[in-house]
């Protein structure tokens, strides 16, 4: 069996992340409509599983792969021991809060992907989109040992 190439596999859903973002630039940072939005210059988060089908079909590969693969690489934030990226988040972006399934994935990755490919000069600016106060202890547990996201990401 052959050993998969992680570096190979995180460079193809790169180029593609990037390239729709050149298409399609709404995917990226408007809550309510994208499958991730940059919460602080550490942290994007993705709505999932929407992220990773989006991913998967750009890049050809399936979700399952695209998750491994950002997992693996460290571009999903994860807790040990069962490195699952996901977690139900209350968020808002001016309106009502609404509850979603989320991943944390590391800002470099993402504002690679939209510099190198997307035809971008700089990285994305902060999002709208807010935690709820509510899921900050959750969060920063999540967090344990790892760099958590900043307060202005909560309301």
């Amino acid at each position: 069996m052959p050993i998969k190439d992680y570096a190979e596999m995180v460079e193809r859903v790169q180029r593609a992340l990037g390239r729709g973002f050149a298409e399609e630039p709404w995917m990226l940072n408007m809550p309510g409509r994208s499958i991730a939005c940059k919460i602080d210059h550490l942290h994007y988060l993705a709505v999932m599983p929407a992220f990773v089908d989006q991913l998967g079909r750009m890049a050809g590969m399936f979700p399952d792969q695209v998750s491994e693969c950002l997992v693996r690489t460290g571009n999903f934030i994860t807790r040990s021991p069962d490195r699952q990226p996901e977690v139900s988040l209350t968020v808002g972006w001016g309106g009502r809060p609404v509850t979603i399934r989320a991943a944390f994935v590391d800002a470099d990755f993402i504002d690679r992907a939209v510099r190198t490919y997307g035809g971008l000069a700089m990285p994305l600016h902060l999002s709208d989109l807010r935690i709820s106060v509510a899921d900050r202890e959750r969060v920063e547990a999540f967090f344990e040992g790892k760099t958590p996201p900043q307060a202005l990401v909560y309301f």
